[in-house]
């Protein structure tokens, strides 16, 4: 997968998108000593206050105005939460430990040095590592950016997608079927899972099991896109059309892989653009895309892949094939705290109820026949 470029776009606009530099620090950050509590500011000669000490209240010091010089260590300031500390003092001790008569108050508890103050470079220094390069930007990467009084950020730009979804038997849905006619599920599921990733997204079809009509809309995607998502016709049956149109208009680089479901899948490029072919059972698309195709949207925003999971198997397993599976499961934290995951009844490549009732895939080896409950194994939770 080749990165895609970088783009600068504005911060507040960057939700989700993936950080394209590592960056530092441009400040210290909050910038300033300030209180970490209400309460009253205190000058201790560094030797901290002991309890019962009186001191009198000279000032008040709130958020976004200095305070003034505390030069007599037997005065003091009244100071909001993120209020500048007065020069001259070095600790503060909150209300609930003062009692106050008039303009004094004095001490309930004994107050070390920098108690309940924050110092300038507390959150960070000047210069100091913050966010690295493939970050995706969520709630506090952005808050950290906007602290830093960035209005723009740099981030990869993400890539044009076209999403082809072919098949004659195929109808939208609220159109009537006849027999022999299914409801296309296909549009709408890998909407869901592509659009995080996508620029813009093109959703075409169903598109009619038809050389001719489907040559011209993979020519068209191509030119227009720089990955291209194709669902059905990936197979060698008589209407599956999509080896034999990549390979005229571009290349096939791979066909046919030994896992289940997904079996039928095909990359390849037609000009500048990616193409990915799926099967057309619906489940085969689900598990395609999130172990064939995610892994590669996420490399061209250039993040890092996904860290494997793990989980304990709840109940036994066996399988019959040489081919890698992915088997759909539900997630759950038992008592103890061991993540285990229940595999669903339903595991037919065009049974998405077990899609629908699951929240991860498991995986099984190509060599692997048999798993015992409490067998530890891969798990990939859905996006």
């Amino acid at each position: 997968a080749r990165p895609c470029p970088v783009e600068s776009i504005p911060l507040q606009s960057a939700s989700g998108r993936v950080l394209a530099e590592d960056l530092a620090a441009p400040i210290n950050v909050p910038g300033f000593a300030n209180a970490a509590m209400d309460g009253y500011a205190l000058r201790s000669e560094g030797r901290g206050v002991r309890r019962g000490t009186s001191f009198r209240v000279v000032d008040l010091a709130l958020a976004g105005a200095a305070a003034q010089r505390l030069d007599d260590a037997a005065h003091c300031a009244e100071i909001a939460t993120g209020a500048v500390m007065p020069d001259g003092a070095d600790c503060m001790v909150q209300y609930e430990l003062t009692q106050r008569e008039g303009d004094h108050i004095v001490v309930q508890a004994d107050v070390p040095v920098g108690h309940n103050v924050r110092g300038a470079s507390d959150d960070y220094a000047l210069g100091q590592h913050a966010l690295s390069r493939g970050r995706m930007l969520d709630a506090g990467a952005l808050g950290v950016l906007a602290g830093f009084g960035f209005a723009e950020v740099q981030v990869r730009r993400r890539p044009r997608i076209a999403i082809v979804v072919t098949g004659s038997e195929l109808q939208p849905a609220g159109v009537p079927l006849a027999r022999g006619q299914i409801h296309d599920s296909n549009s709408t599921t890998l909407r869901a899972l592509l659009s995080p990733y996508a620029d813009t997204l093109n959703v075409i079809g169903p598109v009619r099991d038809e050389r001719d009509v489907l040559a011209a809309v993979l020519r068209d995607t191509a030119r227009d896109h720089e990955v291209v998502v194709t669902a059905g016709g990936a197979s060698a049956g008589r209407a599956d059309f999509i080896p034999g149109l990549v390979r005229e208009l571009g290349e096939i680089r791979l066909w046919k892989v030994a896992t289940r479901p997904g079996m039928p899948f095909l990359y390849g490029r037609i000009g500048d653009a990616n193409v990915y072919g799926l099967p057309g059972n619906p489940v085969s698309v689900f598990a395609s895309v999130l172990t064939l195709v995610l892994p590669v949207l996420r490399t061209m925003q250039g993040q890092a892949p996904l860290s494997r999971r793990y989980a304990v198997l709840a109940a036994p397993l066996r399988k019959s094939h040489g081919r890698l599976e992915w088997r759909r499961g539900l997630l759950s934290n038992a008592a103890d705290g061991r993540r285990l995951i229940h595999p669903h009844a339903a595991q037919g490549s065009g049974m998405l109820r077990g899609v629908a009732e699951s929240n991860a895939l498991l995986r099984i080896d190509a060599d692997t026949r048999v798993l015992g409950a409490g067998a530890v194994v891969e798990v990939l939770p859905f996006p």
